[in-house]
């Protein structure tokens, strides 16, 4: 028995907007990322548009804000600790970079996401729920 696709994006889309008040999302290029032949179906498979979509209505009837982060921001290639940045290919499952942090390149990304533009935020003061945790949601692909 196979498991319904929509109905993992709309549970995972549903978790989200209701463990936070913020999600940060990548405006990925899936088109282009489709064109790529070692990556087109696993992309296509993963429903990114789909997700996004689901994501931004329910975020909109819980009061989250949802932030499309730049797709040329260097989220994966930026060191967390330093900022500096490096070269790194699909390959480099890991950064090292000269001041000492060693780290998965996703959980790299994944900080720098929930660095992006954050200060700039206003608190939504329509809300009227118990505040929630602030975080993001990030999408790396990971080959």
């Amino acid at each position: 028995m196979g498991v319904d696709f929509k109905a993992v994006l709309h549970e995972l889309s549903h978790q989200l907007t209701a463990s936070y008040d913020r999600i940060a999302i990548e405006d990925l290029n899936v088109k282009g990322m489709v064109k790529n032949r070692k990556l087109a179906r696993s992309i296509a498979d993963a429903g990114f548009g789909m997700l996004r979509q689901l994501i931004e209505y329910k975020a909109t009837l819980r009061g989250c804000t949802v932030e499309l982060v730049d797709r040329f921001f260097p989220s994966s290639r930026m060191c967390s600790g330093c900022g500096q940045l490096h070269d790194i290919t699909l390959a480099d499952r890991a950064l090292a970079c000269d001041c000492g942090v060693t780290i998965n390149r996703d959980l790299n990304a994944t900080i720098n996401l929930n660095r992006y533009r954050r200060d700039t935020l206003k608190p939504d003061l329509k809300r009227t729920q118990e505040p929630r945790k602030t975080a993001l949601a990030a999408w790396v692909w990971s080959a």
